[in-house]
């Protein structure tokens, strides 16, 4: 099953918590056990799993995105090419298979813009 989530950013850079529409799109699919690969179609966008955010912009990876030199393409491609554009992960009993403390977060690298993150659940 192949699912779209639309994202419309506020701000240049954002970090949005996407977690429970992967997991709606899981419990869609009707799969009990096999994989879910996410996806982020976008050159200034990615995707990324870790620990919970209480104020998602505290995640940004601003400290650590700083030691990037940008390439000719400029600073919003690179940090997208660093984070990436692609997670895969495990489903058991329905669900993606997360640490107590983990989400699943989508990066804007240069918005605001409407994006658009693919879910495909499979067996």
């Amino acid at each position: 099953m192949l699912k779209e989530i639309r994202i419309k950013t506020q701000r240049k850079e954002q970090a949005v918590d996407i977690t429970e529409e992967v997991q709606d799109a899981i419990r869609e699919s009707g799969i009990e056990e096999g994989f879910v690969f996410i996806y982020v179609p976008h050159a200034t966008a990615a995707v990324s799993i870790h620990r919970y955010a209480e104020n998602p912009d505290s995640i940004l990876l601003e400290e650590t995105l700083k030691v990037l030199k940008p390439g000719p393409e400029g600073e919003p491609l690179s940090k997208a090419a660093f984070v990436a554009p692609t997670e895969v992960g495990i489903v058991k009993d329905g669900k993606m298979i997360l640490g107590d403390d983990q989400r699943i977060y989508f990066y804007e690298f240069d918005g605001p813009k409407d994006r658009v993150v693919y879910i495909y659940v499979g067996s």
